[in-house]
């Protein structure tokens, strides 16, 4: 058997697959409200706002924000600084200042000076302990890691309570794993940036993460300026790479994530893609993909 359920979600569409035990489905989704009542930069009584407005001072918290500030810290020194949570102020800066929902299409003035991320060295975090601590002057946004962390975690638990199979979808991050029902695998539909409901391709998943990241979606006007959440953090202000969207298999989805928040702003995705597979969308429609998506691409075109 299978039942799934479509929901908002941590400022997206949620998407709850599970194959077995039906049951589970209203406890994922009650499993996802609970991860973002904890992590939402935008409920002024989460973990991640208490964490924010600690000015250096240690705080427990639950293990799920321990365990997603380890993932936040790992992945700025993994990525050398290109994911980098501590965005945060940067993006307040730019307006982007409370859910999407209801963020005004335009906005005040464009902010006089750019503010460069200050990194997360000195961050400290005891996962069994449920320790955290911020330098000060350093505030974390988790915006993509803390959707694909909660795929990954949801996903995992769902197995773990007898599921055969489950998949689940927040935004533009799915993590599938176990049984698919009738079929081998997955099917992991991923969008044309450049056309909203078209299908870009379609890949088969036993078990991993996809995420795309893009900056064509949550877009805002500042002043008469354009602005969108894709923040570079060596400037504090939009990314202007040539590449609008970035899409990313690995074995865990927030790692995913984390890969294409990078790919994104770099000046050759494909060619640093390292331990990943990836497809890139640029500014004139042009679609350039490691081997696996290249082998996807060209049956699709068949």
């Amino acid at each position: 058997m299978r039942a799934e359920q479509t929901f908002h979600a941590m400022g997206s569409d949620a998407h709850v697959i599970v194959v077995g035990d039906t049951r589970l489905v209203a406890e994922a989704k009650l499993r996802i409200a609970e991860l973002e009542a904890r992590w939402s930069r935008f409920r002024l009584d989460s973990e991640v706002s208490r964490l924010n407005r600690a000015n250096g001072a240690p705080l427990l918290v639950s293990r799920d924000t321990a365990v997603l500030v380890e993932r936040c810290i790992d992945a700025w020194r993994a990525t050398g600084g290109a994911f980098d949570p501590s965005v945060y102020d940067a993006v307040i800066d730019l307006g982007y200042d409370r859910d999407f929902r209801v963020l005004p299409a335009s906005t005040g003035n464009v902010p006089p000076v750019s503010r460069p991320s200050p990194g997360l060295g000195g961050a400290v975090v005891d996962v069994d302990a449920g320790l955290v601590r911020l330098p000060p002057g350093v505030h974390l946004d988790p915006g993509g890691i803390g959707k694909g962390l909660a795929a990954d975690l949801v996903v995992r638990e769902l197995l773990a309570a007898g599921a055969a199979g489950a998949c689940v979808g927040l935004g533009g991050d799915v993590r599938v794993a176990g049984s698919a029902g009738d079929r081998d695998r997955w099917s992991v539909s991923i969008a044309d940036p450049h056309h909203p409901g078209r299908e870009l391709v379609r890949i088969d998943l036993a078990d991993g993460g996809v995420a795309t990241s893009s900056r064509l979606r949550r877009r805002w006007w500042r002043g008469g300026v354009e602005f969108h959440h894709v923040v570079d953090p060596r400037t504090g202000r939009p990314a202007q790479t040539a590449t609008v969207a970035v899409s990313v298999v690995a074995g865990e989805t927030a790692w995913a994530e984390v890969r294409a928040t990078e790919a994104l702003l770099s000046p050759d995705p494909v060619g640093r893609s390292r331990d990943v597979e990836l497809i890139v969308v640029d500014e004139h429609g042009r679609v350039d993909a490691t081997p696996l998506f290249e082998e996807v691409l060209s049956c699709s075109r068949r």
